[in-house]
């Protein structure tokens, strides 16, 4: 996995020097600069930690990772915003939304954590079922069906909101998180496949994303 860790890497690094041309503004800007070690971090994490998928599986959902792609992109636009100085919406969002982007980017590593942990091999990111596959319903999963996808939620959220960027928060919120809320649709349907009234037990004693909300 240390390959694809430092393709990654390289690639986002990369394509933050072409947004911002690594102009002046982006040495002045401690935000910008610090929103990159953190992505940095957090994506070193994901690559290290999550598998691509399992060879012997049962796959569902061909086009069910666009949100990650919506959400990769909501983050290259929120940094051109930023070193740009916000050329679409004029005015950046409130010094109030940076402390809430923080609380929000440090609860959804958290809660990406936990997921990774509990979910253990069964943690891919495609949706598929194993032969050997087994229901978690236990730690984080007792409240909450689809934590994972809190967690990028709340991550991805959390760095555009640091970087104050408007026109990124209205993309993230209007296609981002419809893309997962069907992505949750796809793994709901591949789960009630597998594991029939099991799963429907689970999902009417827990919420999607959530707790009290959805």
């Amino acid at each position: 996995m240390l390959h694809r860790t430092i393709i990654a890497l390289v690639l986002f690094e990369l394509i933050f020097v072409i947004i911002t041309g690594v102009s002046s503004n982006v040495f002045r800007d401690p935000s910008l600069l610090l929103f990159n070690v953190c992505f940095v971090l957090w994506l070193a994490m994901e690559s290290m930690r999550v598998r691509l998928g399992h060879e012997d599986a049962r796959t569902f959902g061909r086009f069910s990772r666009i949100f990650l792609i919506v959400s990769f992109g909501s983050i290259m636009m929120a940094i051109w915003e930023r070193a740009m100085d916000y050329p679409i919406i004029v005015h950046s969002l409130p010094t109030a939304a940076m402390y809430a982007g923080i609380v929000f980017f440090a609860v959804g590593v958290y809660l990406r954590h936990l997921s990774i942990k509990s979910l253990g091999k069964y943690f891919v990111t495609k949706v598929q079922v194993t032969n050997d596959h087994e229901l978690v319903t236990e730690g984080i999963y007792r409240f909450v069906r689809h934590p994972s996808y809190t967690g990028l939620i709340f991550g991805f959220l959390g760095l555009i909101l640091f970087l104050q960027a408007g026109s990124a928060t209205i993309l993230f919120i209007t296609i981002a998180i419809p893309a997962y809320i069907y992505r949750i649709k796809i793994e709901e349907d591949a789960l009630i496949n597998t594991f029939g009234q099991q799963y429907e037990t689970y999902r009417k004693s827990s919420y999607a994303l959530l707790p009290l909300i959805y």
